[in-house]
């Protein structure tokens, strides 16, 4: 049964989130990790022990105290972040006419930098 799964860490900074992330991601079971830094809390989803989670942070030496443990929801369409294309003007590859262009940042074609 897939469980969500929240457990309050001790973390001060970016190196120790990292830290806790690699650490519940070795679990067997655990399909998403979410860490809230300046909360200091992990979400866990996943088919996964809640004690184990907690074993495993307490392995590496954080304090972890298990918050709540709950049937995990799926998020509604409603509550999903809809993307839409992003518009650059004076594009020289794809017009609509007006000086408009509908594609993707020119990062997205694999090379890092364009000199036009």
């Amino acid at each position: 049964m897939v469980q969500e799964i929240k457990v309050k860490v001790s973390m001060h900074s970016e190196k120790c989130r990292k830290e806790v992330m690699k650490a519940v991601t070795k679990l067997s079971g655990v399909d998403e990790v979410s860490v809230d830094l300046p909360k200091e809390l992990v979400t866990v989803i996943g088919d996964v022990d809640p004690v184990s989670v907690a074993t495993c942070l307490r392995k590496k030496r954080r304090v972890a105290e298990i918050v709540s443990v709950g049937p995990y929801k799926k998020k509604d369409k409603d509550d999903m972040i809809i993307a839409y294309p992003v518009m650059y003007y004076n594009n020289p590859y794809i017009h609509d006419g007006y000086g408009h262009a509908f594609a993707y940042p020119p990062t997205r074609g694999g090379g890092g930098c364009y000199i036009l």
